[in-house]
C-alpha cells in the first residue's frame, strides 16, 4: 500500500516536470519565431525568411508532443477533442497524473 502511494507521488511529480518543460518549450519556440517575423520584417528580408521560419513553425507543432508524455506508459494524454493540457489521469493506461 506505502508502495503504491509513492509510485502515485513519483508519476505525479514527474509528470509535472514534463508539463513544465513542455509550457516552457512551448513559449520559447514561440517567442523566438515572432523575434524573427518581426526581425526579418524590420531588416526587409522577410520573403527569404518566411520559407525556413514557416518549416520551424512546423517541426514545432509536430514534435511538441514528445515532451508532453505519461510517465507510467509514456503515451501522450489525449482525448476526443485532441490533445490533453494537465490531465488529471491517462487516457491510455487510467494512471492518476494530478
Amino acid at each position: 500500500m506505502e508502495q503504491d502511494r509513492q509510485d502515485s507521488q513519483l508519476i505525479k511529480r514527474e509528470f509535472l516536470k514534463k508539463a513544465k518543460r513542455f509550457y516552457i518549450a512551448n513559449v520559447i519556440v514561440l517567442v523566438a519565431i515572432g523575434l524573427a517575423l518581426y526581425q526579418t520584417k524590420a531588416l526587409g528580408f522577410y520573403k527569404e525568411a518566411f520559407i525556413p521560419i514557416v518549416a520551424v513553425f512546423l517541426l514545432w507543432i509536430f514534435n511538441m508532443d514528445k515532451l508532453y508524455r505519461c510517465p507510467a506508459c509514456n503515451e501522450v494524454p489525449r482525448g476526443k477533442e485532441g490533445l490533453i493540457y494537465l490531465p488529471k489521469s491517462c487516457a491510455a493506461c487510467g494512471v492518476e497524473l494530478r
